[in-house]
């Protein structure tokens, strides 16, 4: 009779103390998920000749920004990390070469000194 008392008893301290494991959980609850921020990065583009002058295309897109003669362009919203193929296309048509270059956080800086 006593084996039986101490072994209820036993018993109902292991479901006492599982319930209180249980009841508990793991802790508090974990902060919401925000993912980063998308990070963009600028792009500068310089004509340093007498022949480079036109719109600034980038990976085959125009960007709607023009550059003059000696001049500066700049786009924004880019994203670091990726290939960039930036050239220049004039109203007659005429492409430069393309300048390809691995977009950095900051300021990516491209310099036409020539047309070809």
């Amino acid at each position: 009779m006593r084996k039986s008392f101490f072994k209820k008893i036993f018993v109902s301290l292991v479901l006492i103390a599982m319930l209180g494991i249980i009841s508990a959980g793991c802790g508090t609850t974990a902060p919401p998920y925000t993912p980063p921020p998308v990070q963009t990065c600028t792009l500068t583009v310089y004509s340093q000749c007498w022949d480079c002058w036109g719109y600034v295309w980038v990976n085959g897109l125009s960007t709607g920004v023009w550059i003059s003669q000696n001049g500066m362009a700049s786009i924004t919203g880019l994203t670091p990390g990726t290939t960039a193929s930036v050239a220049i296309h004039d109203q007659f048509g005429n492409v430069s070469h393309s300048e390809i270059l691995v977009l950095q956080s900051g300021t990516n800086i491209v310099i036409f000194d020539s047309w070809f």
